[in-house]
Formats: structure tokens, C-alpha cells, sequence
């Protein structure tokens, strides 16, 4: 067991509580398990809990997102979603689905630019904020409607319709869809989670499914000896999903992450996943459950393969920086000319936005994968900077 991957229990939340009550009555779990009740049990889970027990976002919160950073980013993506539309034959419906919307800020900003340099568009948009938590569906914004999953929107995934025409939005959503863990260890070994009565554990075992071997084997991936690795059999579960419910249309996925041909290396040996807790990161599951965040690196290869099962295509793939400057980002920077307090805000609005593209940072560290459905593959102003399409080794 690695040092630190051990909790000392006191006072235990909802989580920790289901978690040593499942491993008492059947044994170690997956991590996959594991994570899914730490973040997504309906008693404390860190996804479902109300925003005054776990702020998760903003200066006060675990992290920032791009919404948290500078409003220039759903602005900049609404001029995407315009051309998509157009690309499209400009219907005269068109639906924009944010998956995992959180607050649903992401949503009230795409369409208050619609509204604003869009209005053809807007006419005719209708707009889902699909989110898990009961606490985050916030009213108030003309034409969002909320509601916790996929299931039945435009008839599509057992709806019984056709399926829709627009686009689906996920922002750092991927990345916290539980993963398995899983070690070389003369042989692939999943690394499972026990309780020894008083602190949680790694226990290694054989894979709890043939799909994990069959998830590297498809990569041409090989362990190196003592490397560990997060494999995401959610990712491609949610992408069929997706790729089912559009009849005509696009997914858009922005997130954290890498080619599989970059994430799987030896370089990476203990994975990719991090906890955040109070704008600090940590490596160790097993304190603060069910009040710190988990992540891993999204594996963007995998999600482009496994996308085809369901019809969608890949458009581009790039990073935040690359994507936002094909869309003209750098437009929206204020002139700074006018001394005084709207000097000042306009300082702050540009280094903000200088933050969603910035190298080695956000820029850098977030991807955009656009796919299509229904189409040719179409030129998008999001990938004219730059596209990376063929790193990703598909």
C-alpha cells in the first residue's frame, strides 16, 4: 500500500458510513465503487449535497472552472454553437444540452450571448441543464429547463423519438465519472478498496471485469512493472449515451486530459488521479469523504473510439487555448484607456480571460473534442487556429 493511502476515521459522513457497511457485507470494492459513493451517494455524496455543505466552486470553494474565471468563455462558445447551427441548415429547432451543469451558469451564459448577437438563433433554441444534484436547479433563466439525466429528452434514449438536432455540452464532467483502478503486477491487477476497522486501504486482486484488460488491449497499451493507471469504463458508457440521443447534431466535451498514447506512459506510474479539497490537491481518496472532489485525466482516444459505436464522428480535437483563439477570444479583450475604476475592471476582465488560454495552464491542460452525427464532417472555427486531430492516434 503506498504511503498515505490509509484513512484514520472520526466522524464519519453518509459515505464512509455505505462504504464500510458494502465492505463488511461483501468485501473490498472496486474504486470505481468507491468513488461513486464518495461523490455520488444520495445521503452526503460530494455531488449531491446542497451548495452551503460543500462549496465546490469559485475563490471559496474546492476549484475554479472556466465560468468561475472569466464570463468572455461562454460568450466564445456561443459563436461555436451558431456555426454548428448554420452548419446544420439553421432548423428552425435546435436544442443545446449541458450534461452535469452544475449551477448551470455555462447555460445562462450561452444564452444570454445568443440572445444578445444571435437572435435568429435564439428564437428557436431550447435549452437543458441536465444535473444530478436537487439543490442546483436554479430558476430564472428564460428558456432552461432542468433535469437530472438524459433520459427522455427529444425522445431519445428509450424516449421512444428520434432523437434531437443541436449540440451536447459536457465542462469537466468526464473527469469525475468513477474510475477503476488498476496495477501491473506480473499481470494487470485492479487495485480494489478494504476497511481493516479502522482505516480504509488498497487491497490488489485480479480485474473485477475482462473489460479492463480489453479497455488496454484496444489501446495497444502495456504497463510498464509497478505502474498504476485509471481506466474510465463510465466515459464510454455516457458517449454511447450521447451519441444515441442525436439524430443531427454535435458533442462537445471540454475537459481535462490526454491522448492515450500520452496518458498511459511510464512517466505517469502512479495515475492521474488528484483530490481537491479547499483549493489544495492531494492523492489520497480516503480522507475528507464526501467533502473533497476526485478526478482523473480523461482518456480522449477511448472516448473517440468508443463514440463510434453510436454514430458520432470526430470534428477536431484541441486544446482550450488552440479552440477559444479559432473562435476569436482575443476580440473580446476591453481596451484600457480610461483611468480610474473602469480602468481597473477592464485590467481584471482581460487578465481573467488571459487565463482561459493562457500556456501551461488552463489553456494547455483543458481539450476540446467536438464529434458529429447525421453530417460531413464539417470546418469549424474552433479548430482553424489549430487541430490535433491526429494526436490523438485514432
Amino acid at each position: 500500500m503506498r504511503a498515505g493511502m490509509r484513512q484514520g476515521l472520526s466522524g464519519p459522513g453518509g459515505p464512509e458510513i455505505e462504504l464500510r457497511r458494502r465492505i463488511g457485507e461483501k468485501g473490498p470494492v472496486t474504486f470505481a465503487e468507491f468513488m461513486d459513493v464518495a461523490l455520488y451517494f444520495h445521503d452526503g455524496g460530494y455531488y449531491v449535497t446542497a451548495p452551503d455543505e460543500t462549496k465546490r466552486w469559485g475563490k471559496e470553494g474546492d476549484y475554479l472552472t472556466s465560468i468561475d474565471v472569466s464570463p468572455a468563455f461562454p460568450r466564445v462558445l456561443s459563436k461555436e454553437i451558431h456555426e454548428m447551427w448554420t452548419v446544420l441548415g439553421s432548423p428552425d429547432s435546435f436544442e443545446v444540452i449541458e450534461a452535469g451543469a452544475g449551477r448551470g451558469w455555462l447555460s445562462k451564459g450561452i444564452l444570454e450571448a445568443l440572445k444578445e448577437s444571435f437572435p435568429e438563433l435564439y428564437r428557436v433554441i431550447r435549452a437543458t441543464a441536465v444535473e444530478i444534484n436537487p439543490h442546483l436547479s436554479e430558476p430564472g433563466a428564460e428558456k432552461l429547463t432542468w433535469q437530472r439525466d438524459l433520459s427522455g429528452i427529444g425522445g431519445g434514449e428509450g424516449g421512444g423519438g428520434g432523437g434531437i438536432t443541436g449540440v451536447i455540452i459536457s465542462n469537466e464532467l468526464i473527469d469525475s465519472l468513477p474510475v477503476h483502478r488498476v496495477i501491473e503486477r506480473d499481470g494487470l491487477k485492479e487495485l480494489y478498496v478494504g476497511f481493516d476497522g479502522s482505516s480504509f486501504l488498497e487491497v490488489e486482486g485480479p480485474p473485477s471485469t475482462d473489460a479492463l484488460k480489453a479497455y488496454l488491449d484496444r489501446l495497444g497499451i502495456n504497463l510498464a512493472e509497478g505502474e498504476r493507471a485509471e481506466i474510465n469504463l463510465k466515459a464510454g458508457e455516457w458517449i454511447r449515451r450521447a451519441g444515441r440521443l442525436i439524430k443531427k447534431g454535435f458533442v462537445i466535451t471540454i475537459d481535462y486530459g490526454l491522448p492515450a498514447r500520452e496518458l498511459y506512459v511510464p512517466e505517469r506510474r502512479d495515475g492521474t488521479l488528484l483530490c481537491h479539497y479547499r483549493h489544495t490537491i492531494n492523492d489520497n481518496p480516503f480522507i475528507n469523504i464526501g467533502r473533497q472532489d476526485m478526478t482523473s485525466h480523461v482518456d480522449f482516444t477511448t472516448l473517440a473510439l468508443v463514440a463510434e459505436e453510436a454514430g458520432l464522428k470526430v470534428t477536431g480535437f484541441t486544446t482550450q487555448k488552440n479552440f477559444l483563439l479559432g473562435l476569436g477570444i482575443l476580440e473580446d479583450l476591453k481596451r484600457v484607456e480610461t483611468p480610474g475604476a473602469l480602468e481597473h475592471d477592464s485590467m481584471n476582465f482581460n487578465r481573467a480571460l488571459a487565463s482561459l488560454i493562457a500556456p501551461g495552464g488552463m489553456g494547455d491542460t483543458f481539450k476540446v473534442l467536438v464529434q458529429h452525427k447525421g453530417i460531413e464532417r464539417p470546418a469549424l472555427k474552433g479548430f482553424s487556429f489549430k487541430d490535433m486531430t491526429r494526436f490523438l492516434g485514432i
